[in-house]
C-alpha cells in the first residue's frame, strides 16, 4: 500500500492529496466523484480553508476535482474507513503529526527554586493544583460513569424519551436537530437522519408495521444529543444574562 505524501502548504501547513488518500484507503477509483461529494463538499463538519481546499486538475485529458487536505480531516476520513488500510492510514497520519509536534527539549525552560521560600511557595502551588483536580474529578466522576454505562447499552429510545429529559417537547427537539444538521435538510419536511448521525452509530431508522418510518436514537446518540443541547442552553442562557 503506497501511502499519501505530505506536502507543504500556506494555509493548511502541511497537506494530504485527496485522491492519494483515496486510493491508499483502497477505495473503488469510479466512485471517487460520489465519495468527495459526500464526504468533503457536503462534510457539515468539514470547514473550506481549514479542513480542506478545492482544486480542479487535468488528468489523461479530463478535468477533474481535488483536493489538499489537512492531516487532522484526512485522518478522519480514513478512520470512517473501517477497514485494516483505513487502520494503517490513520495510524500514519497519527505518526506524522508525533514527530511535528515540538519535543520536550523544545518547550521552555522552568525557572527553578533560587532559595527556600521560593521552594515552598511552589510546593504550596503544586498541593493546591493537584486538591482542586482532584476535587473536579469527584464531581465529574458520576457525569463520567453514567455516560460509560449509557453508551455501552444496546438500548433505543424515541425523540420523545430524549425530549423529555431536556424538558422539551418532541417538536421543539426536532427543530433544533434540523438546526443542528441531525436531520437531512434536502429531505424536509420527511424526518431522515443525515448520513454522519448514521455512521456515527447515534441513531437507526426503522419502519414500523403500518410501514412507516421510524427515527430510534441510540444510546450514545443519545448523550451527543443531550450534551449538544444542554451545552447550548447554557450559551443562550449566558447571553441572555449580558
Amino acid at each position: 500500500m503506497k501511502l499519501p505524501k505530505l506536502q507543504q502548504h500556506k494555509e493548511l501547513k502541511h497537506a494530504v492529496d485527496a485522491k492519494e488518500l483515496y486510493r491508499s484507503l483502497g477505495l473503488n477509483t469510479a466512485h471517487w466523484a460520489k465519495w468527495h461529494a459526500r464526504n468533503i463538499d457536503s462534510n457539515e463538519f468539514a470547514i473550506k480553508g481549514t479542513d480542506y481546499q478545492g482544486f480542479t486538475q487535468w488528468v489523461n485529458g479530463n478535468k477533474t476535482q481535488n483536493y489538499l487536505l489537512s492531516i487532522e480531516f484526512a485522518k478522519k476520513l480514513a478512520m470512517q474507513v473501517k477497514t485494516e488500510m483505513g487502520e494503517r492510514v490513520r495510524n500514519y497520519f497519527l505518526e506524522c503529526e508525533r514527530r511535528m509536534s515540538p519535543s520536550i527539549t523544545q518547550q521552555p525552560a522552568v525557572a527553578l527554586p533560587q532559595n527556600y521560600i521560593e521552594a515552598l511557595e511552589a510546593h504550596l502551588q503544586a498541593v493546591k493544583e493537584k486538591t482542586a483536580l482532584e476535587h473536579q474529578l469527584q464531581i465529574s466522576q458520576p457525569k463520567i460513569d453514567f455516560h460509560d454505562t449509557v453508551a455501552a447499552s444496546s438500548v433505543l429510545v424515541t425523540i420523545s424519551d430524549v425530549a423529555k429529559k431536556l424538558n422539551m417537547s418532541a417538536q421543539a427537539l426536532n427543530v433544533k436537530l434540523i438546526e443542528l444538521g441531525v436531520y437531512d435538510k434536502r429531505r424536509l419536511p420527511k424526518k431522515v437522519f443525515n448520513h454522519w448521525f448514521l455512521q456515527k452509530s447515534y441513531g437507526q431508522m426503522k419502519l414500523t408495521k403500518q410501514g412507516r418510518d421510524r427515527n430510534l436514537i441510540t444510546q450514545a446518540g443519545q448523550i451527543y444529543i443531550i450534551d449538544l443541547i444542554s451545552e447550548q442552553m447554557k450559551l443562550v442562557s449566558g447571553k441572555e444574562a449580558v
